[in-house]
């Protein structure tokens, strides 16, 4: 197994038990830019993309689990495509379908783009 391949499954492992803000400080080089592909918004560093998150964790109910449905590998580049079931701060369900697609440079990830089709 490639090192990318075993830091992508410890990464993914995180993911799946919700320990996501965990797993940023973990996996994630401090200047990372992240990207919601599908409004273009876009985060510049590890710090804001905590904040964001934790934000928004803030407005649920609950989370109630995540699905890693497929998973790959390339040359410094990785993709997850996830379902996550949560539960909104008015007690409705949400789903979203993503896929996370990840640059990764001396054991980090420098780069996270989001692919969004939620359902």
């Amino acid at each position: 197994m490639s090192e990318l391949q075993r830091l992508l499954n410890e990464l993914d492992e995180m993911t799946g038990k919700g320990e996501i803000l965990q797993a940023l400080e973990a996996f994630y080089c401090e200047n990372c830019v992240f990207t919601e592909v599908a409004d273009g918004g876009s985060r510049d560093s590890r710090l804001a993309q905590h904040e964001h998150l934790s934000a928004f964790f803030s407005t649920l109910q609950g989370f109630n689990g995540a699905t890693l449905h497929s998973s790959a590998v390339g040359d410094d580049v990785t993709h997850s495509e996830w379902t996550f079931d949560m539960t909104a701060g008015d007690g409705s369900p949400t789903v979203w379908n993503e896929v996370l697609v990840r640059r990764w440079r001396d054991g980090k990830v420098v780069e996270e783009k989001f692919y969004n089709a939620s359902a």
